[in-house]
């Protein structure tokens, strides 16, 4: 293959299904409360349909002020909350003391999942109290139609 030649590659399909992407900004007012206030990912896709979760990738863009307390992040369906990635730890991302990077997962576990629902992201487990940036996710996810 010469300097000049490319080597194109196929998207990634599941049969007639793409992996779609969502690039979503949480501020710090939405950070402060996402213990009781989830930050909407990916809106509920319609009536028949599931949303399959693939992966987040995070950035914590530091503001300057580390966030303190809270709890570990993680991905859920809206109404049903039902979990469907694996948990990212507050010390790792949010209350990190600089700009950080991570990923998390879809869960290694079967997910029995909700019919209509969109794709949160949450504090699973305790109010931030302090701090301050902003948080990008891009997720990654497969709509299934079933109607």
């Amino acid at each position: 293959m010469s300097g000049a030649e490319k080597k194109w590659f196929p998207e990634t399909w599941v049969g007639d299904i793409p992996i779609q992407y969502a690039d979503i900004i949480v501020s710090s007012a939405e950070i402060l409360l996402l213990y009781t206030t989830p930050k909407e990912l990916v809106p509920a896709p319609g009536s028949g349909k599931v949303l399959e979760f693939l992966s987040a990738v995070f950035f914590l863009d530091h503001g300057g002020t580390d966030y303190a307390a809270g709890g570990a992040l993680v991905i859920q369906t809206v109404t049903g909350d039902t979990a469907v990635s694996d948990s990212v730890a507050a010390a790792t991302l949010v209350n990190a003391a600089a700009d950080a990077y991570v990923v998390a997962q879809a869960l290694s576990a079967e997910v029995a999942l909700d019919v209509n629902q969109g794709l949160e992201l949450t504090n699973a487990d305790a109010v931030h109290t302090t701090g301050n940036g902003i948080l990008r996710v891009h997720v990654a996810y497969r709509e299934h139609d079933f109607s």
